[in-house]
């Protein structure tokens, strides 16, 4: 499967991950994932392609000062827009807001959280420990930046869940409470199995 062209020509630091995100959508089946800093919208667009569950992409589209101060709320909602309409992906909600506001509203279970905000170790801690209860038991996080960033690296290590991580596209790591689930992608994709 192949994101769409729209999608490939959008610049990103994310671009050698969209197999895996959209492998593991199709493996797992979400009803609900949660995209944490859209940025111009190539992971969100990229675990909504297998048009399966609904994606949500949270972000206040300001931008900060390690992705650039922008706003892309007008170019990730164009894009969502032509996807719709030429690609039949309808299945992706944008929200704008602050991740820690949205978290304390948030009501839903989810399946798949893409943590990729503000990559100090404080707000990547308050960002996962934010959001952590909201994954459901068999759910999986997965975090941007693990490599390039050595506070969010921090905050990938000191997690009390199954581990492993990508070191490519400045790494990304993918965690959750099931063990075995974690056993086959580490074995799959020939990572690193690391016990919660």
């Amino acid at each position: 499967m192949d994101i769409p062209i729209e999608v490939q020509h959008i610049q990103t630091a994310w671009r050698g991950h969209e197999q895996f995100a959209m492998w593991l959508v199709q493996r797992l089946q979400p009803n609900v994932t949660v995209d944490l800093g859209v940025d111009l919208g190539y992971s969100m667009f990229s675990l909504a392609t297998p048009k399966i569950g609904t994606v949500y992409g949270v972000d206040h589209f300001q931008g900060d000062e390690h992705a650039g101060f922008k706003n892309t709320y007008d170019f990730v909602v164009g894009t969502k827009s032509i996807l719709e309409e030429k690609y039949g992906i309808d299945n992706i909600q944008v929200i704008q807001g602050d991740f820690t506001e949205v978290a304390q509203t948030w009501t839903q279970s989810i399946d798949i959280l893409h943590i990729d905000g503000f990559h100090i170790y404080e707000s990547a801690k308050k960002d996962f420990h934010h959001w952590l209860p909201h994954l459901q038991e068999n759910g999986v996080m997965i975090m941007h930046d693990v490599v390039s960033y050595p506070d969010v690296k921090r905050v990938y290590d000191e997690s009390n869940l199954y581990r492993c991580y990508f070191s490519h596209s400045a790494g990304l790591g993918v965690l959750s409470r099931n063990k075995e689930l974690i056993e086959e992608i580490a074995g799959l994709y020939n990572l690193t199995f690391e016990d919660a």
